[in-house]
């Protein structure tokens, strides 16, 4: 195992229990019960190994180096990841009223975060099944 994907290892510890913390704390300031407050903490660790793995394994990192065009489809991928997660998370929201009246009020904040989670998610699992049908060495 080379130092890079030790690194990448322990950093994916750190940022699974970030989001487990934050997961869990969100659904139960949104009133949900620890059972499931603590399958939303569990579903932040699974989101966050498979996104870190899906990146690891089109970064192909299991000689320590990498090339200069999986880096890039990488790159591009976070970022298409991070705009569809804000894309889902502000669609989810509160929705203004065309009359001008007082806003709707948008899903919970947990679930706001969650369909942000799974369109990050969703995208890296896309990366996934394309990234074999390219040749990149």
């Amino acid at each position: 195992m080379s130092i890079v994907v030790a690194v990448l290892l322990g950093c994916t510890v750190l940022a699974a229990a970030v989001a487990a913390r934050i997961g869990f704390r969100t659904a139960l300031s949104d009133g949900a019960p620890h059972a499931l407050a603590w399958g939303v903490a569990g579903a932040a660790i699974i989101a966050t190994f498979g996104d870190v793995c899906i990146a690891a394994a089109a970064l192909d990192l299991a000689d320590g180096a990498t090339s200069g065009p999986r880096v890039a489809l990488t790159a591009v991928t976070v970022f298409v990841a991070g705009v569809a997660a804000y894309i889902a998370y502000d669609v989810t929201g509160p929705r203004v009223s065309p009359a001008g009246g007082a806003p709707t009020p948008g899903s919970s904040k947990a679930k706001r975060l969650a369909s942000a989670a799974g369109a990050f998610s969703g995208t890296f699992l896309i990366l996934a099944l394309v990234l074999p049908l390219l040749r990149l060495s």
